[in-house]
């Protein structure tokens, strides 16, 4: 069992989450501010302490699962319910990444007692899930009829074996203590803007929020508000998107090789903070401006006009648009 904090032990609470192959949620769950202990096992069996290959051979119907104890005061259920689905694919049938079968389903089980308190908070998540994408997810969501402490070898798996296979990418394991800062910010963005910022794609051109807005003001992070671009930076490239020659400040973004498109090699910018996909980078701007054209997605920002910038906290940068 990983324990990484007992302080608030006495008021803790508990649920059991079963995404995938247990080695790689595990050690995700672990970077959670507020997670003190985790223990990978096989849920809802029905065999009484399966071992690991009783479980791959279907005959038990367990789900491999991860029981985490949590301080409720430092990271809420929700919060653990979003970051779940968040890092796995909550439309898979028996799967995630890889691994086939029933033993990968996904699931939200709730501990004995808690149905009153962890119910409501995995189906609601759940809903506002399916509302934004137009599916519904196949995620179980079931009491917790049994758990079963899996093998010693297999606990803190990737602890020990820091090479071992995962499902989830190292990292979205390393980033999941500042996706916890944004993550309810994120879940409630539309499903345009979530296809945009957290999956590159790209809006429509000439019919979105910004392409033709000239008004004085500031575009900020869609998810975390931080500035991103000034008005007086902002100029009509013809392209569809809004374009601006330069950030408000180069350490506000990161680029990144794009090669998505054969033979078509750009420069993909993303957030410095929420790594959020803006758009891309390119030479052809004007000469006067410096020469480069940020080329950005409306759907990844938030426009504060002037007239707001100060009851906004943006007053600071006033100065910049005289």
């Amino acid at each position: 069992m990983n324990t990484v904090s007992m302080n608030a032990a006495s008021q803790s609470q508990k649920t059991v989450l079963a995404g995938g192959c247990f080695w790689g949620m595990e050690r995700y769950l672990q970077g959670v501010d507020g997670v003190l202990s985790t223990k990978v096992g096989y849920a809802q069996s029905n065999k009484p302490n399966p071992s690991y290959e009783e479980v791959c051979s279907g005959e038990t119907d367990a789900a491999e699962a991860v029981e985490v104890e949590f301080d409720p005061d430092r990271v809420t259920l929700r919060t653990l319910v979003l970051l779940f689905l968040d890092v796995i694919d909550p439309f898979a049938v028996n799967q995630q990444g890889n691994d086939v079968g029933r033993q990968y389903r996904s699931g939200l089980f709730w501990s004995e007692g808690q149905e009153g308190e962890q119910e409501p908070v995995f189906r609601q998540a759940l809903h506002e899930l399916e509302k934004r994408e137009g599916r519904s997810p196949a995620v179980e969501v079931e009491a917790l009829r049994n758990f079963y402490p899996a093998e010693g070898y297999h606990q803190d798996y990737l602890n020990k074996n820091p090479g071992g296979y995962c499902h989830i990418s190292i990292a979205k394991i390393h980033n999941v203590a500042n996706r916890q800062r944004y993550i309810e910010r994120i879940w409630q963005l539309s499903r345009e803007q979530y296809e945009v910022t957290q999956h590159a794609a790209t809006e429509m051109p000439f019919n979105n929020a910004y392409d033709n807005t000239f008004e004085a003001g500031i575009y900020v992070d869609v998810v975390s508000g931080k500035p991103l671009f000034l008005s007086t930076d902002k100029f009509d490239s013809g392209c569809g998107w809004p374009a601006f020659s330069k950030t408000i400040s180069p350490d506000v973004v990161t680029e990144h090789s794009d090669h998505t498109i054969p033979g078509r090699p750009r420069t993909e910018i993303r957030t410095a903070d929420t790594q959020i996909h803006l758009g891309h980078v390119f030479d052809d701007g004007p000469a006067e401006r410096g020469g480069l054209r940020y080329c950005m997605n409306s759907a990844s920002l938030r426009f504060v006009p002037k007239s707001a910038m100060v009851e906004e906290g943006y007053g600071e940068y006033l100065s910049a648009l005289d």
